[in-house]
């Protein structure tokens, strides 16, 4: 198996200034040609740091790939660095970069080039240039010799900058798969939600155990997505990968049932669309403690207007009143935080937008607000659709308002969801 590294240069990206997204697209190239991705790193900008975590990583693994430290400014040392670490012996202008350069930096008014915009055209002799079409510091390729590590190895430097980290993917791809003899790897993620991640564990820990050798489980919990579980399968020709992952598949939809809602990228949202589209019905919200966040899940799916009429934000308990319908008797009897002020914003939602289906939320996100009966991280939601009325009581061990709130929208679209699937037929 063909493994790799991915390692970031910047003190910005170290210190939280910006936040790393080239590793995780990057991971997922080398992914879908073979290439196991079996570590990733941040190195500061100095000369040693630098060589030490690069080398590291090339003992370690058969392809290494950096981003960062290529600008123009003196604190970009990562060009000349790398070229000391191949040993280099001399620096050279590369023509087709250099021409790259002059017309972008001309299309900008910046002519004639300065020394250190023209310098970026110059790399070491020990590397070959990818040219990067999008801006002016080049992609290098490095071909470490097998004596160097104990083993053959290549090294690519790529600009910080996202896209045009993005854009050199392609290239880096291309000669990854012309040195190295790649296996296949294939996952397969199955999608779950309502079932915490450890009980999650306990119910499908037999099967889990029983997984072939090759074969390897992750969970990744995440507050909207729910849990998901990724299924990844190493080694194995084409036909033979995609035989286990069906057959473990099958056994794993069998004992989770209805908690599982989609496969790969879905999302509760996105599946809800579906099926809402797929039988003409329509959705609407009232949304207190949510505070939007739940009419921006629905509306982040593209052709969302057909299913989605809108939301009510009733923050205020006059909104619930005069707009919802929410009983003035219901708020001073039993509070908003509670099920029969969710019930009549579901219903009220459901009247006034017009919809086939309503969802409403009220609750306490936190850090404050909540009492001894109810706290921070209490949510009631109800869902109205034509066949009545249900409703649920959330409690979320959490004053972390954020997350909270994401938990309380999330189990929103899977009550959503369930009844779509369980009672809600045409």
């Amino acid at each position: 198996m063909v493994t790799a590294t991915i390692c970031t240069i910047g003190d910005e990206i170290l210190i939280g200034q910006i936040v790393d997204t080239n590793s995780s697209k990057i991971s997922t190239a080398l992914n879908s040609i073979g290439v196991k991705v079996v570590s990733m790193v941040s190195t500061s900008d100095t000369e040693e740091d630098i060589i030490n975590t690069v080398e590291t990583a090339l003992k370690t693994s058969n392809v290494v790939v950096i981003t960062g430290g290529l600008g123009p400014t003196k604190d970009d040392i990562t060009k000349k660095t790398l070229g000391k670490l191949t040993g280099a012996t001399a620096d050279v202008e590369n023509q087709e970069q250099l021409e790259i350069i002059t017309r972008i930096l001309s299309a900008r008014g910046m002519v004639p080039l300065s020394a250190l915009n023209r310098a970026q055209a110059s790399v070491p002799n020990s590397c070959k240039v990818i040219p990067n079409e999008f801006g002016t510091a080049p992609c290098m390729e490095f071909d470490i010799p097998e004596s160097r590590y104990g083993h053959r190895a290549l090294m690519f430097s790529l600009p910080g900058v996202p896209f045009e980290a993005e854009a050199a993917i392609p290239k880096v791809l291309e000669s990854i798969q012309a040195h190295f003899s790649l296996d296949k790897i294939f996952h397969k993620t199955i999608c779950t939600f309502g079932i915490p991640e450890s009980t999650l564990a306990q119910q499908i820990e037999e099967w889990e155990d029983n997984l072939p050798e090759n074969l390897h489980l992750a969970y990744l919990p995440n507050p909207v997505l729910g849990v998901r579980l990724r299924l990844s399968i190493y080694g194995v020709d084409e036909e033979t990968g995609k035989a286990e992952l069906a057959e473990n598949e099958a056994k794993l939809r069998q004992m989770l049932g209805d908690a599982i809602y989609g496969e790969g990228t879905d999302s509760l949202q996105k599946v809800i669309g579906n099926t809402l589209k797929e039988r003409g019905m329509t959705v609407g919200v009232a949304e207190s403690c949510t505070g939007g966040f739940l009419a921006s899940l629905f509306t982040s799916q593209p052709g969302a207007s057909e299913y989605f009429h809108g939301g009510i934000i009733s923050y205020d308990n006059s909104v619930k009143m005069n707009v919802l319908g929410v009983e003035k008797e219901v708020l001073d009897n039993y509070g908003a935080v509670s099920r029969e002020c969710a019930e009549q914003m579901a219903a009220g939602a459901r009247r006034v937008l017009g919809t086939d289906c309503a969802i409403a939320t009220t609750g306490i996100a936190g850090p404050d607000g909540g009492t001894p009966e109810k706290p921070a991280g209490t949510v009631w939601v109800a869902v109205a659709t034509p066949e009545g009325i249900e409703s649920k009581k959330f409690s979320f061990n959490s004053t972390r308002r954020n997350i909270n709130i994401e938990r309380f929208a999330s189990n929103a679209l899977n009550m959503l969801r369930l009844q779509l699937i369980k009672k809600i037929t045409l």
